[in-house]
């Protein structure tokens, strides 16, 4: 019989050494639906009760959900589309009415508030049912095509995102109970080895059996627990069949069905206050607690089953996963990491203190582009035997020690272009590429929303500097967070937000004057920075510094140094003539800072 006392005290140990990643983890299980969707639902109740207004919290598996609308896929059988439009219509006015536009979580502006009203109110049903009639002409062939599609996307959202999260959440929690830091590499475990079909399917087969068991009430209660396993085992050996999966779960939990049944009814106190705490407790500490909990059970019955010889026990075969490997085997596999560990360090180009300051902190290069590219492989085998040292020190799991690890994966190249550091012709040309692409995008999308040419910004020119200098300030400010993803993300959210809101006062606390207002969208802080603007800079910002400033910059290294320098010098001192300008006489007017203006006249 297990000590429950015990595993659940280990649990919290897992907790302590790493509560903040747990959080996120099992809180973005939450949020996609996956697992522990009590949670969701709890909130979603009382936020109706509080508010008498309807939430959408399920996001991965909303636009499926909502695809199906019984009444519209009768309007469309009868070929009776206005209903559907009319209907549509109403609950968007609605759901526009339903917030103040001054609130945080207004509803009546921005791409995401327009995604969610178009989703709720059923406009996005309506839509693509008149595009499928206006191909088919059929109103009875577009409801089975809708049904149909409804069930391919709800399907493919399921097995291949909710399903394999289900795995991967179980993989970082058993590497977390043993080691003590989990790179993001190790998140994409299952597409490393290259088993990601293979993992959804068996937790597939999974719920397929579930669902029937389920059919014979008693009979679906107690196959929960004999299929409790699966998930773990798939996490640690995503190679397995899934027939083999189902049945060695069920032989592991022979006679320990009503062990796990009271194990879970040791968290009703924590489920409850979840409930009364609107899902606050589930959140920061339940869920993450079930999940650490369950994994030490888990190990607790594989060192069983190994110990017993179970048949099939011998599909366990990822040792490194529960019990650090010894150092002479890490040594051997990592041995490379030893032989050049030196060279690494080695600075190959002599860089006087200063410009070694500027390239190791803020990513810019003042030398010769030869000497570039070689520090550039340098700065790139460093990050990559950086990760290589923590697998081989033992402090996280050891990649090249999985039995599906492939050779070729382990290869130290040195090239990570995102480390290279940049010249200041390739920081100018970045600073200008940006501005013109934030203009763009917001002079497009003035046209979308407003229907006309809309110049966006205080300038006059093509440009708008905060998306330029916003990157030109990511690329260079954060360059140390360059080498973790996470912290990377983070740090743009927190500059860009931070950018945003300091222009928009500073702008308006001189001029009197706002050059963009988020009143009206949805997670908006006094109507300067918005979630919705705050994701477009998170993403772009890893999109660019991770993937456009690298490309930028080999572009502008095969210029001529000549003609780059003067192309650089033509556009800055146009743009400088330009912001002097518009110092004494701003662009401004309908569209780009009276707001209220610009309202009226769209709803006249």
């Amino acid at each position: 019989m297990l000590d429950r006392k015990a595993v659940k005290r280990q649990a919290r140990v897992t907790m302590k050494r790493h509560y903040a990643l747990l959080v996120v983890l099992c809180a973005v299980s939450i949020f996609m639906g996956t697992e522990f969707t009590n949670v969701v639902s709890n909130a979603q109740l009382w936020y109706d009760i509080l508010t008498g207004q309807e939430t959408l919290l399920d996001v991965p598996g909303m636009v499926a959900d909502r695809l199906i609308n019984e009444k519209l896929i009768d309007d469309l059988a009868r070929d009776n589309l206005t209903n559907g439009r009319e209907e549509a219509a109403r609950r968007m006015q609605e759901l526009k009415a339903s917030t103040d536009e001054n609130a945080m979580l207004g509803r009546q502006r921005g791409v995401l508030a327009a995604v969610m009203n178009n989703i709720n109110s059923g406009s996005l049903n309506v839509t693509v049912g008149l595009a499928l009639h206006s191909i088919v002409h059929s109103g009875e062939a577009v409801a089975v095509l809708m049904i149909l599609g409804s069930l391919a996307l709800t399907a493919t959202v399921w097995i291949f995102l909710k399903n394999l999260y289900q795995a991967m959440l179980r993989r970082a929690v058993l590497e977390l109970r043993t080691y003590d830091a989990l790179p993001m590499s190790h998140l994409l475990f299952f597409r490393s080895v290259g088993r990601w079909v293979r993992a959804s399917l068996s937790l597939l087969l999974m719920s397929v059996y579930l669902a029937l068991w389920t059919l014979t009430i008693v009979g679906g209660l107690i196959k929960r627990y004999s299929y409790f396993l699966v998930p773990f085992i798939v996490a640690e050996n995503p190679d397995i069949k899934p027939r083999e999966a189902v049945t060695l779960s069920r032989r592991m939990m022979d006679g320990h069905k009503w062990e796990c049944c009271k194990l879970e009814l040791s968290f009703l106190g924590w489920i409850a206050l979840g409930f009364v705490t609107f899902g606050a407790a589930d959140v920061l500490w339940s869920v993450p607690y079930r999940m650490a909990t369950f994994s030490e059970y888990y190990a607790a019955l594989r060192a069983e089953a190994l110990e017993k010889g179970l048949e099939g026990a011998g599909q366990l075969n990822d040792a490194c996963l529960f019990a650090p490997a010894d150092k002479q085997t890490l040594e051997a596999r990592y041995a490379d990491i030893l032989i050049r560990e030196d060279i690494a360090d080695e600075d190959i180009v002599l860089l006087t203190p200063f410009r070694r300051f500027l390239a190791q902190n803020f990513g810019l290069w003042t030398g010769t582009l030869m000497e570039k590219k070689v520090h550039s492989r340098q700065a790139g085998l460093r990050q990559q035997m950086r990760l290589g040292r923590m697998e081989l020190e033992g402090r996280a799991y050891p990649m090249r020690l999985n039995p599906l690890w492939r050779k070729q994966n382990a290869a130290l190249t040195g090239r990570v272009s995102y480390l290279t550091p940049v010249t200041i012709w390739s920081l100018i040309a970045v600073f200008f590429t940006f501005n013109l692409v934030g203009w763009l995008w917001e002079v497009s999308m003035a046209y979308v929303t407003e229907g006309m040419f809309v110049n966006r910004g205080m300038l006059h020119g093509p440009w708008l500097p905060i998306y330029g200098s916003g990157v030109a300030m990511i690329a260079v400010l954060l360059y140390r967070f360059r080498s973790k993803p996470a912290l990377e993300a983070v740090a743009i959210v927190v500059l860009c937000g931070f950018i945003e809101y300091m222009t928009s006062w500073l702008t308006e606390l001189r001029t009197g004057m706002r050059w963009w207002d988020y009143t009206g969208y949805f997670l908006n802080l006094n109507g300067r920075i918005c979630g919705e603007g705050l994701a477009v800079f998170a993403l772009g910002g890893m999109a660019a510094v991770y993937l456009l400033v690298p490309l930028i910059d080999a572009a502008v290294t095969r210029v001529k140094p000549k003609l780059l320098i003067a192309i650089c010098v033509v556009l800055m001192v146009c743009f400088g003539t330009d912001f002097v300008y518009s110092q004494f006489h701003p662009n401004a007017g309908a569209g780009v800072t009276d707001y209220k203006q610009a309202e009226a006249v769209q709803t006249e």
